[in-house]
Formats: C-alpha cells, structure tokens, sequence
C-alpha cells in the first residue's frame, strides 16, 4: 500500500511541474460553455484533481460492494460452523444410524 501512496505522490508532483512550466492563458470550450483567458495551470490541476476524485469514487464503490460480500460470507460461515457443530455432537438416539433408522455396521 506504501508504494501506491509514494507512486501517487509522485505522479501528483510530475502533474504540478508540469503545470507550472505551462503557465499560459488559454480559451477552454466544452460543449455549450466557453472560458476564455484561463490559466493551463488551472486547467492541468483541475483535470488531475477531477480524475483523482473519480477514481476514489469508484474505488469507494468497489471497497463497499467487497464489504458487503465480506460480510454475507461471515454470516455464512457462522451458520456452517454451527450447523457442523450440531452435526458433529449428534442428535440422541439418531447417533449411526442410516436412512432406514437401523444401527449400521461398519
């Protein structure tokens, strides 16, 4: 996990040094909205912090779905774990014997 956080660090480093080296004004148009005489530093980050919170969301995202599935196999499990418990105790006067109620021999 260390190494993700030092990657992501340094990547985010990278995205500011080279915002900063094209610090020149620039006319954004997207879609129906024109912005003229905008700083491509202000440009570059804002993309960089936009696309960092879309990739938190879906990782948000991931990390519940992952939680809940988690969580249901626990709930499994327990229920398993009493279930052979109750199994491997027995229940009186079923203890080895078959289907048919005879005692088996083995």
């Amino acid at each position: 996990m260390q190494i993700y956080s030092l990657l992501a660090i340094l990547f985010a480093l990278l995205v500011a040094i080279f915002a900063v080296q094209n610090a020149v004004a620039v006319n954004i148009n997207f879609l129906a909205w024109q912005f003229p005489g905008i700083s491509l530093v202000l440009v570059i980050l804002g993309s960089a912090a936009f696309g960092a919170l879309v990739v938190f969301l879906l990782g948000l995202v991931r990390q519940v779905r992952v939680s809940r599935e988690i969580r249901q196999l626990r709930n499994e499990n327990h229920r398993l774990a009493g279930d052979l418990a109750r199994l491997e105790q027995g229940t009186p006067g079923t203890a080895g014997t078959g289907a048919t109620g005879r005692k088996q021999e083995f």
